[in-house]
């Protein structure tokens, strides 16, 4: 299975819905939905469609999931959205935070400095 339609098909699951389902909404075919992801030629709005519905950033399912950032850098897609089955631990969530808190202030400095 391609990681794209693996991807969405953790959001549909954390979401209760199926492939299925998502076919029928776009008013595609299962077979037309699975060829698009996996040929790479599903249209745009058909993406744009299923983050908006599924309440998911269209850049997420592009992205690599063991990505690392560099705040010396331009910050960029600092949000989790799935784990790859992993369970939500204390741990993890705390990294997180500790994470967002760090583009925090590294927006708040970029700021301080375009105010000066």
């Amino acid at each position: 299975m391609n990681s794209l339609r693996r991807k969405i098909e953790d959001i549909l699951i954390k979401e209760n819905y199926t492939f299925s389902q998502l076919a029928d909404y776009l008013n595609l075919s299962e077979e037309q939905l699975e060829e698009g992801l996996a040929n790479k030629t599903l249209e745009l709005r058909y993406l744009e469609d299923i983050s908006k519905n599924l309440k998911v950033p269209l850049y997420s399912f592009f992205r690599e999931n063991d990505i690392k950032i560099n705040y010396n850098e331009k910050p960029y897609f600092t949000n989790k959205l799935w784990n790859e089955g992993e369970e939500t631990s204390p741990q993890k969530l705390m990294e997180e935070i500790d994470l967002l808190k760090q583009a925090i202030s590294h927006k708040e400095a970029e700021l301080a400095k375009k105010l000066k």
